[in-house]
Parts: C-alpha cells; sequence; structure tokens
C-alpha cells in the first residue's frame, strides 16, 4: 500500500468522525480512538480545564460567558500522520435563579374527571424575568371532582415556593373545550401554479440548489435505512456528520431530502427530480415492509434509520447525548413522505407515513401524560421538531381520529402554558425545539378548531417578532431564545439558527392565510430576504448552508456541507419555496405578498412580476394577461418612502388601506415605483446598535475589523448618506455596505454603534 493510499484510509477515518452538535456542548464528548480502517486517533485539547484529553466537560460557571476550545485531533496510520482541529463551544452553566414569585393558573375539569395539573409553571425570577419551571403537585383525590364547584391545588417549585391552581370542575362544554369560528380568509397558490423568473437571486439559489439535488446519491441517503432493515446498501458510501453510522440523529437529513425533492419539483416540475423521488419513497416503502417481516424488533409501521432501541430509552427518560431527539428524526422522515404526497402526489409515501403515524400512536397511547411530559421536558433527547403538525395533516388526510389524539399526545405545558396566561416566558428555551411545535398546535386548530390553540400560536408569534429577532428577522443565540428584549447583549458569531427562520416562515404563513394583515408579510420578507436567502453557498452548487447567522464584528459565515446538521437539512428546502407565499387567493381578490421576479398560471390568473432596481427605486411590474372576476391587492412594503403608480401609463392616486394597493383590473399593466433611502434598524435595548437597510436589505459592511464601528449618522441623516453606486452596492463614509444575502466568504459587520 502506497502512501497515497495510506493517506486516504485516514482521510476516510477522519471524515467519519462524529463527535455532537460542537456548536452547543453541555455534555462530555465521546472522543473515538480508532477508526474503521486502523488509524489511531489521540486528542489535544487547548483548555484541558473545560475539556480534557478524553473529552470530559467542565462548563464555566455563570456569568465567565460561553468558552471556545480547540480540540485537535491526530491520526496516525502505517507511521503516516495527519490532523484536524475541531472547535468546540462550551455553554456556560444557567444562571442559579432564586424564585420571587408564582404566577397562580385556573384549570378548567370535566364533572367526574380528575384533571390533568400541567407539569411546568410559570415564575418570576430575582433576575426580573419570566421563565418557567417544573411544579409538584399535591394529589387530587376523585371524590374532589363528584360535583360542579371549584376548589384550589398546590404545588411545591424551586426554593419551596407555592403554586397554586384553581380548578373549576364543570360540564360546559364552552368552558371545557371553546371553539372558534374562524377560517382561512386567503390560501397561497400552489407552488406548481408559480414560476420563479431568472435574473433575481432568488431564481439564481434555486438553480444552484436543483443542480446539488441532482448530484446527491439516493442511495447513500437510503444506507442507514437499508442497514437497519438487513438489507443490501448496494454499494453506497455511508453518510457523514450527524448522519454517519455512528451518530444516535442518523435519518434526519433523508426525511429533509424527500421534502426537498418534492419541493423542487413542485417549484421546477424537473422530471429528473421527480425519478429520484418516486426511487426514494419505493426503496422506503421496502425497508418498511422488510421491517415488519420481524414483529419480535419491530413493530407494525416502523421505519427510521435505526432500531426502536432509542424510543424505549426514552420512556425510561434517558439523557442526551446516550439518545438524541429520536421522534425528531422521526418528523423529518414522516415531514418528507407526506411532501412527497401532497406536492409530488406520490400515493405510495402515504402508505409509508399512515403506518408510521400509527405506531406513534400505539406506542405513546400506552403512557399516561405525566410519562410523556416528563419524556418531552429532556433536553434534545425528548426533542420532537414538529411532528404534531405532521400527525396533524395525517388526520387532516384520513380523516381517522387516531392520528390526532397522536398529535394531542405532544402538547407541551412548558411551552403552551405561559402562551395561554399571555406571558413571554421564551427566555432560555430552546429556539427551534419550540417553534415547530408552535406550527403544530396550529394545524391542530385548523384540524380541532379549539380556540386556544389559534391564541397560543398567534402569542407565540407575537412575542418572537417583538421581543426577539435580529434586523435580519433571525431569532436565537447559541440556539437559544435570550431573555425578553435582550438583543444587542447578545450579538455574537452565533445568533440566527436557521432552522429557527425556517420554521417561523412556516408559522407566519399559515397565521396570514386566518388573518391577511401586512404585518405578517413585512415580517416574512425580511426574514426571508435577508436570512434564508443569505444563508445559502452562492459560490457553486454545493448545498452550504449556514448554521448560524453571525452578527458579530468582522463576521463570516460557515457553510455546513459534510456534516448533515439541522439546518443543513432546512437548507435544501428553502429555496425551493420562495413562490410559494408570492401570491394568495380569497374569495374575491389576488393578493401579491412578495416582490420576487416570478409568473402566476391558473385557470383565473395568468400575471408576471417583474422588478427592477435603480439608485433611488424598487420598481415592481405587474403584467396582467388575464385576471378572472377578481381584484388585485398589491401589499404595500414597509420599507418604501414614497410611491408612484401607473395603471396602463397612466399615474394614478391609490390609498393602501388596510396595507394593500388595491386594483380592478382584468388584463393591464400595473407599475409600483418604491422611492428608497437608507434607514436604521435598531436593536429594541440599545438605540446605540443598528443595522443599516436600503429598501427590502439589511445591508453589511465590509470590514475585517473585529471591534464595532461606530458611524456619526442618525434616523435623519443616514437617508442622504448613505449613496447607492448601484447593483445594491453602497458607499457610507469610508466603507463599502452591500446586502447581506450577496456575501459569501468576505467579513462583514451586521451591526454599528451609533455616535
Amino acid at each position: 500500500m502506497n502512501f497515497k493510499d495510506i493517506e486516504r484510509l485516514i482521510d476516510m477515518d477522519i471524515e467519519r468522525i462524529y463527535l455532537g452538535n460542537l456548536s452547543t456542548v453541555e455534555a462530555d464528548l465521546n472522543l473515538p480512538l480508532k477508526g474503521e480502517n486502523g488509524t489511531i486517533f489521540s486528542w489535544q485539547s487547548s483548555h484541558e480545564y473545560l475539556l480534557s484529553n478524553d473529552g470530559k466537560v467542565n462548563r464555566p460557571h455563570f456569568g465567565a460567558g460561553n468558552r471556545q476550545v480547540t480540540l485537535t485531533l491526530t491520526a496516525t496510520n502505517q507511521g503516516i500522520t495527519k490532523t484536524k482541529a475541531f472547535t468546540v463551544n462550551i455553554l456556560e452553566k444557567e444562571y442559579p435563579f432564586k424564585v420571587k414569585s408564582v404566577y397562580p393558573i385556573t384549570i378548567y375539569t370535566k364533572v367526574g374527571q380528575v384533571p390533568d395539573l400541567p407539569a411546568h409553571v410559570v415564575v418570576f425570577n430575582d433576575r426580573n424575568e419570566d421563565i418557567v419551571i417544573p411544579v409538584k403537585w399535591e394529589e387530587v383525590e376523585k371524590s374532589m371532582v363528584e360535583r360542579e364547584g371549584e376548589f384550589v391545588v398546590k404545588g411545591l417549585v424551586k426554593d419551596k415556593a407555592t403554586a397554586q391552581a384553581k380548578v373549576i370542575v364543570t360540564n360546559d362544554e364552552n368552558l371545557l373545550s371553546p371553539k372558534l369560528d374562524k377560517e382561512k380568509v386567503v390560501h397561497f397558490r400552489h407552488i406548481k401554479d408559480v414560476e420563479l423568473l431568472p435574473q433575481s437571486d432568488f431564481y439564481d439559489q434555486q438553480q444552484r440548489f436543483l443542480e446539488c439535488l441532482l448530484n446527491i446519491d439516493d442511495d447513500s441517503m437510503l444506507y442507514n435505512f437499508r442497514c437497519a432493515a438487513g438489507l443490501d446498501t448496494k454499494g453506497a458510501k455511508p453518510m457523514t456528520g450527524w448522519d454517519a453510522p455512528e451518530c444516535k440523529l442518523k435519518g434526519h437529513t433523508t426525511g429533509h431530502y424527500l421534502s426537498s425533492l418534492a419541493l423542487c419539483y413542485g417549484a421546477t416540475g424537473n422530471e429528473k427530480i421527480k425519478s429520484k423521488l418516486d426511487y426514494m419513497v419505493d426503496e422506503l416503502y421496502k425497508c418498511q415492509e422488510e421491517m415488519a417481516k420481524y414483529p419480535d424488533k419491530f413493530a407494525p409501521g416502523f421505519l427510521s434509520g435505526y432500531d426502536e432501541e432509542q424510543f424505549d430509552l426514552l420512556e425510561e427518560y434517558t439523557t442526551y447525548p446516550t439518545i438524541w431527539a429520536p421522534y425528531y428524526t422521526l418528523h423529518k422522515i414522516m415531514a418528507g413522505l407526506r411532501d412527497c404526497y401532497l406536492i409530488a402526489e406520490n400515493s405510495k409515501a402515504l402508505e409509508i407515513l399512515k403506518g408510521i403515524g400509527l405506531w406513534v400512536y400505539n406506542r405513546l397511547s400506552k403512557l399516561t401524560k405525566a410519562q410523556r411530559d416528563k419524556m418531552w421536558s429532556l433536553y434534545i433527547a425528548g426533542e420532537y421538531g414538529g411532528i404534531n403538525e405532521v400527525l396533524a395533516d395525517l388526520y387532516i388526510i384520513t380523516g381517522d381520529e387516531r392520528y390526532l389524539e397522536a398529535s394531542k399526545y405532544f402538547d407541551n405545558d412548558k411551552l403552551y402554558l405561559p402562551m395561554k396566561m399571555k406571558i413571554d416566558a421564551l427566555g432560555n428555551l430552546h429556539a427551534n425545539q419550540h417553534i415547530p411545535q408552535i406550527v403544530g398546535c396550529l394545524r391542530q386548530f385548523d384540524a380541532s378548531k379549539e380556540k386556544e390553540r389559534y391564541e397560543i400560536a398567534e402569542t407565540f408569534w407575537n412575542f418572537v417578532t417583538e421581543n426577539h429577532i435580529y434586523s435580519i428577522g433571525g431569532t436565537g443565540e447559541t440556539e437559544m431564545f435570550k431573555p425578553a428584549r435582550q438583543i444587542a447583549k447578545f450579538i455574537s458569531e452565533k445568533t440566527a439558527e436557521s432552522c429557527a427562520s425556517y420554521n417561523m416562515l412556516k408559522l407566519t404563513g399559515m397565521l396570514y392565510e386566518y388573518n391577511p394583515d401586512p404585518r405578517y408579510m413585512d415580517y416574512y420578507e425580511l426574514t426571508v430576504t435577508n436570512h434564508i436567502l443569505s444563508s445559502g453557498d452562492i459560490s457553486g452548487p454545493t448545498g452550504g448552508s449556514t448554521y448560524f447567522m453571525p452578527s458579530n464584528p468582522g463576521a463570516q459565515k460557515t457553510f455546513s456541507i459534510t456534516e448533515n446538521s439541522c439546518c443543513h437539512g432546512t437548507g435544501l428546502e428553502n429555496h425551493f419555496k420562495y413562490g410559494k407565499y408570492i401570491y394568495a387567493k380569497s374569495k374575491d381578490s389576488l393578493y401579491i405578498n412578495l416582490f420576487i421576479p416570478s409568473k402566476l398560471n391558473t385557470e383565473e390568473a395568468d400575471i408576471e412580476l417583474l422588478t427592477d432596481i435603480d439608485k433611488t427605486n424598487f420598481n415592481v411590474t405587474v403584467k396582467i394577461n388575464h385576471l378572472n372576476g377578481k381584484s388585485i391587492k398589491i401589499r404595500r412594503p414597509s420599507w418604501s418612502e414614497d410611491i408612484k403608480i401607473r395603471v396602463n401609463g397612466s399615474e394614478i392616486e391609490a390609498n393602501a388601506e388596510g396595507g394593500y394597493f388595491t386594483f380592478e383590473i382584468e388584463k393591464g399593466t400595473i407599475e409600483l415605483i418604491f422611492t428608497c433611502k437608507g434607514y436604521l434598524s435598531k436593536c429594541v435595548d440599545d438605540e446605540k446598535t443598528a443595522s443599516i437597510c436600503w429598501g427590502p436589505y439589511v445591508l453589511a459592511i465590509l470590514s475585517e475589523e473585529t471591534e464595532f464601528i461606530s458611524l456619526d449618522i442618525d434616523d435623519e441623516t443616514v437617508g442622504d448618506r448613505l449613496l447607492h453606486e448601484g447593483n445594491l452596492k453602497f458607499t457610507l463614509e469610508d466603507y463599502k455596505l452591500m446586502p447581506l444575502n450577496r456575501i459569501n466568504k468576505e467579513k462583514y459587520h451586521l451591526y454599528v454603534k451609533l455616535k
């Protein structure tokens, strides 16, 4: 064996190393000492107090801040040595708070039914923050609920503080399960009806990811499933990173891949993509069939990239990293199959999905609510994505009540209770663990019309967008929500996880259908333009996506490709969804919400939307070839200064009632000239820290400086001092700026300090 052959073996062994999510480390690392090809591994930490050479983690005390440690691997095989450095971000310990007061709660229960009291309550702590903590309630006797009336139950929380729950016993269904008579006002056009037009950044990104999908090896995506089912892997290479054979999350990217194929086919109509999708579904069907042959090992309907052991261990309350979120991975698989059915009309995908859904129902129906609550409260291990959403989808598709019941097994008091109470207690919750749960909660409202589910979703959206977002629309730092209205304090290289925006946008679109308030689409435009579009590698069809969007001075994007992280998975989907929310229709109107060059072609509407940007204006042209019996409503964006409107060449006066310009026109051209000037997006907690914006774009200063740049500008002067040189290239003082979504590897400043 020659030198290059040995090097290749070393590279293969290094590539297969999986250490977990190194961006947010709280537990010890399992450091392998030998690779499959005989490579010997040794490890050296740059800070042995925080991270020992054998992987023991000692988290910094609260107040010391998160710490980065370099862990260097030395890999040796037959006298040849290679090294690789891993950056490990160790999270500081949580604040050792004291409880100052506990918010009382009210619970309704049916006569004769002992109430299911929440496993958590909201407290006010000594840092003047509202947070959610566990509670242990005193026992409720059956005799206490034998007749209508009310009583108080006490519970014990941290620091011997007392919680109180007023229990109202009643047979009034309007109190027990109030309904909300609310129907969707608008519906977004099907993704198949919308075609993105060339010569836009959105189209270019879509095409890059189309090419990426065409180059992905389907058999590698099936590797873990075939192994679990005992089937031939057809010589495919195993996946890497979070989907490596030794990783506990393996299979999740395959679920995202199914969704991305379905979305891509819907957006582009590419038949090669459809063939890949059908192949994936056929092969997964074979895996599920093969597993069904071994009832002692797999219960009916089960399908995953591993056996049922992780689910067994979760029911024993096993923690991460011994197990890693088995229901989260299952959700990705189920969501992918759902998308293959709903978008690509693959009926076999639905059959697989129904089997998995019944497997979930059969398993969880045997557990008590207290058992499930304890499972879902486990950090990372109990994370379940938005599985409640896809189970509600299954109920809506099939009418089988078991799927809706299974969906409600994932109700999470820790999240839902403060939302019901209209209290923002999101601080220190894992952002992308909880956003998809709210998406599922709203989908349950679609199915049940239970009032509280809509109100929970609406309240959550308001809290996040008002109190927790960065200038680009993203949320969270080191994956976590921070206390309400604290943004400037948490500007760092680990802000705005891409997955969180993926799910916030899904929630935004769902709420908009019930209430077409333009503020939903203002947020959607902000986030899709400045976070989602910015998150994909624009150097080529690499499929690379950012995990975090750095916001610190001198920041630089890092694109995940081989790690197969959660954000890589959603990143495969993101860039085929641009057409989904441009157009919506109501009974009487067609809405245009996003100014993305595109064509809408249906029996009732044939419309082309074009944009052109010059030094002072963002110009939108809507060509209407035909529009049957509907008015057209065009959103007035929040970022525009003055607006000129021409219809068929003639300038008109128009008012944007309800945030939309309304036109009665069946054929012709509408031109909207939105005048743009620079403006500031200030942090809610520090008006001296701001991003510079122009039109729909958040701009970044190109600079390698690692300290904040201070500028002598304010709301009154930035509009005149920011100069647009053309082609979205700007200058301010001696600095060059451009939209964040056009920056790839350059170092940048997303925020500046105002003098």
